[in-house]
């Protein structure tokens, strides 16, 4: 069963590639079939098998023989060992349908964040919808009675969103320049319609914590300058994976349990 959620988890996230290199570009989801960014060729579906193919290739295009991003096996592969990591922590449960739709909006958001240091409303805004939705449908995700579970949703969602709105006006009295864009906000809003409130401060936590640190050793590295703008989406992201699979294990479950 692992095995297959593993699988399954893999397909997702070539749908997460399509969705990442899309969206940005306001081109549909579903038409034109997948093809080559370089050559533009449609790609055959035995040349589309997640993973297998790309190794197969070897990274290349069948037609144009430029390279393909490695990122889209990266993606394809932490989508798969998230979803099977999902399973083997709270088995086959409304956790998978909860927590994989809330990784799958992650993965997507954050690799755009990369990209056009922009978050994407067509992710995030639904998503804080699904996240009390959910809360509301699978009360046991927050092992709470289900009105309760839709308060503590509803309350992650303004803490997450006021949360960040008030660090970027402090950030902005401090250094005269915006230091948090309004889609960081609306992302720990929805990350907290899905987790609760409680979470909230874990995520911000490492999220902040794993940014200096990785901006760091990019400065130092001289890969990146210290004035340049930090996509904080993806760090944000982190740190509520981090909530998921260690809130009951680390020295912060306080904060959470």
């Amino acid at each position: 069963m692992g095995f297959l959620i593993f699988l399954i988890g893999l397909c997702f996230g070539s749908f997460a590639n399509v969705c990442i290199y899309r969206l940005p570009k306001g081109k549909s989801l579903i038409y034109p079939g997948s093809f080559c960014p370089n050559c533009g060729k449609n790609i055959k579906w035995y040349d589309n098998i997640p993973l297998l193919s790309y190794i197969l290739l070897k990274g290349k295009c069948r037609y144009c023989r430029k390279k393909i991003s490695f990122r889209y096996f990266t993606v394809e592969l932490l989508t798969g060992l998230f979803f099977f990591s999902i399973y083997k922590k709270f088995g086959f449960t409304a956790f998978n349908l909860v927590y994989d739709t809330f990784f799958l909006s992650l993965i997507i958001v954050s690799f755009i964040d990369i990209d056009t240091f922009l978050i994407p409303d067509v992710i995030v805004i639904p998503g804080i919808f699904l996240g009390l939705l959910f809360s509301f449908l699978f009360p046991e995700i927050h092992n709470m009675g289900r009105f309760e579970s839709f308060i503590y949703s509803f309350t992650g969602t303004i803490m997450g969103g006021g949360a960040l709105f008030l660090l970027a006006i402090i950030g902005k009295i401090l250094f005269k320049k915006e230091a948090m864009g309004g889609g960081d906000i609306k992302l720990l809003g929805m990350i907290g319609s899905f987790l609760g409130w409680k979470p909230i401060f874990l995520t911000l936590f490492f999220g902040s914590l794993l940014g200096t640190l990785i901006s760091l050793i990019l400065i130092l590295l001289k890969k990146r300058k210290i004035d340049d703008y930090v996509p904080f989406g993806p760090y944000l992201s982190l740190g509520a994976i981090i909530s998921i699979f260690f809130k009951e294990n680390y020295f912060l479950g306080f904060f959470i349990n």
